[in-house]
Parts: C-alpha cells; structure tokens; sequence
C-alpha cells in the first residue's frame, strides 16, 4: 500500500500558459510561485492550494465531461462570488444550485476546464 500524506498539487491543462495565469490571478488572487525556464508550465497559489498549469497548443477540455476542480467557499460569499462570475460573463454549466445542504455552482474556465464553487464543505 502506498501511504499518502496530503495533496501535492492539481494539475491543469491550458491552451495559453498567459491568459490561464490571468484568469487565475483575477478570479481567485493566484499568485504565480514558478514558471519553469524554456517549458510552457507554471505553478500557482492561494493559501494552502497550488495548481500546475501545462500549456498545450490548441487544448480545449473534452464536451460533457465531469472533470472538475471544486473549490470550498464560505456561504457568507457564495452570491457574490455568482455574481462576479456572471459579470466578468464566465460561461456557467452547472447551478447556483442546492447541492448537499449548500449551494453549487460549475463554470468554466478560457479553455473548458471546469470549476465547481461550493459550500458546505465535504467530509466524508
């Protein structure tokens, strides 16, 4: 058996090492901790969470896929982070719908990847 000790880091495919940067540094303050030297990959940041992003030319996410990131989000914030999303026009798949005793919203990010805001927290 192989003994995990925690989350490493969620990689993420992109079309545009640049303009993913941006959407995640605007969207949710990313901060970019690496880019690596003559490779299309960069790391990013916010709290205790890093996402790998890996350019790859002409990327767009699969049609009718279930891959997702979710992020936990306090309730208190949960409306206004809808309403930022619906007005920087990020295109929503998914909600804001009642899910598991809170609320859930899917949208998706300049390449298809999508991304669930949600609250209550999940333990299992």
């Amino acid at each position: 058996m192989i003994v995990i000790e925690d989350l490493n880091h969620i990689g993420i495919t992109v079309s545009n090492l640049d303009n993913a940067i941006e959407f995640y540094k605007e969207l949710f303050d990313f901060e970019v901790v690496e880019r690596m030297s003559n490779s299309s990959q960069a790391f990013i940041k916010v709290g205790d969470i890093i996402v790998g992003l890996y350019e790859l030319e002409d990327y767009s996410n699969q049609d009718n896929t279930r891959n997702h990131i979710s992020f936990y989000i306090d309730e208190e914030d949960f409306d206004d982070a809808v309403e930022e999303i619906q007005e920087r026009d990020i295109p929503i798949v998914f909600g804001p719908d009642t899910q598991r005793k809170g609320q859930s919203v899917v949208f998706l990010d300049p390449d298809g990847n999508q991304i669930e805001l949600s609250y209550p927290r999940l333990s299992l």
